[in-house]
């Protein structure tokens, strides 16, 4: 088994602002758990006892009072205060690294069987776990030969024109001689330390079945909170009756989920749809509010929101407003009545 992992969650998760404005999207919660505990809940399965989290400057209050308050597993904090790009941050502690550990990208979790990734894994310096996708053209292409050697990637092939439908999973099995040679500094797993392994033939690839939940976007938010409801995790619940336990539900809620956080108010004469809705967030009569994300302590007074809108934390929504096409509130902003719109008022 494996003792140890590596999460690289140092990234500002500008993909995911303002949600991220003063939340590292690790911390972003999933049916009302942080994300970063579902891949807790993974790494228990393969004996994972510490992790080290490699965190930027932008989000590090944040990070460390989340792990004073762990004690299972043990977590430590490495802080990047220059870039260090994705294998940067592994040369930087290199030192404090078991012999082979597990890292995980910090906003996938491949709930496959981990067990089974680790137990099948070639005996080379570097495992990738890889899954299959229907549409590669969104993907870099990993091909193996048949001892699962990886041979070469391919960047985003157009649909039909790839050999494989393997993609890299965001979760490798390392050793820690991968590092040596390596200065400080920023230093790239996907430009410079996987094409030199691909070069000496010390690159695996494993593939494994299960459900891939990913934060990285607001539609992919969405469809992880979508994919929770429906059943298709088996790391975190999200039942009907928890859709909105803490919280004042007086509104309609349609669609097949929503998930609303305590302390969230949905007023008599809203309407949510498929959304998120997070805490301290009142959304008042008149308000239509469809795939969308609510942040904290929002108000949407009589606006309509669609199509993967964020709201940032604090932000005010005037009524008659209209946003949608992914439209992104800043935190703290005022939008007065009417002054976003998408047509004329009659």
């Amino acid at each position: 088994m494996i003792r140890q992992a590596v999460l690289l969650v140092g990234g500002r998760g500008t993909r995911v602002w303002p949600l991220t404005d003063t939340v590292p999207k690790g911390l972003l919660p999933v049916a009302g758990v942080p994300f970063i505990e579902l891949q807790f809940r993974l790494l228990a399965e393969v004996g994972v006892e510490e992790v080290i989290l490699a965190i930027g400057t932008s989000h590090e209050s944040a990070w460390r009072a989340y792990a004073e308050g762990m004690t299972e597993p043990i977590v430590h904090l490495a802080v990047e205060h220059t870039r260090l790009d994705t294998a940067g941050p592994l040369v930087a502690v290199r030192d404090h690294l078991d012999d082979r550990f597990l890292v995980l990208n910090g906003d996938v979790v491949l709930e496959g069987n981990l067990s089974q990734f680790v137990e099948n894994a070639p005996d080379l310096p570097a495992v990738l776990s890889l899954v299959a996708v229907d549409d590669t053209s969104a993907y870099g292409v990993v091909v193996t030969d048949d001892n699962g050697n990886v041979e070469r990637f391919i960047e985003k092939p157009p649909p039909g024109t790839s050999p494989t439908s393997s993609v890299n999973a965001g979760m490798y099995l390392v050793s820690r001689s991968v590092f040596d040679g390596y200065p400080e500094g920023a230093l790239s797993f996907e430009q410079t330390v996987f094409p030199s392994l691909v070069e000496q033939g010390l690159l695996g690839g494993v593939t494994i079945d299960g459900v891939w939940l990913d934060i990285g976007t607001p539609p992919l938010y969405l469809q992880t909170h979508r994919d929770v409801a429906a059943g298709k995790s088996r790391l975190v619940e999200m039942e009907p009756s928890h859709l909105h336990v803490g919280a004042d539900v007086a509104g309609q809620l349609e669609g097949r989920w929503n998930y609303v956080a305590p302390g969230a108010v949905i007023e008599r004469g809203a309407s949510v749809s498929e959304s998120i809705v997070l805490a301290g967030a009142t959304i008042r009569p008149g308000s239509v509010v469809q795939d969308s994300i609510v942040g904290w302590h929002a108000i949407v007074d009589g606006a309509r929101l669609s199509d993967s809108t964020v709201v940032g934390a604090e932000a005010v929504i005037g009524r008659d407003c209209e946003l949608s096409a992914g439209l992104r509130v800043a935190p703290g902003s005022e939008l007065s009545p009417g002054s976003v719109t998408f047509a004329a008022p009659s």
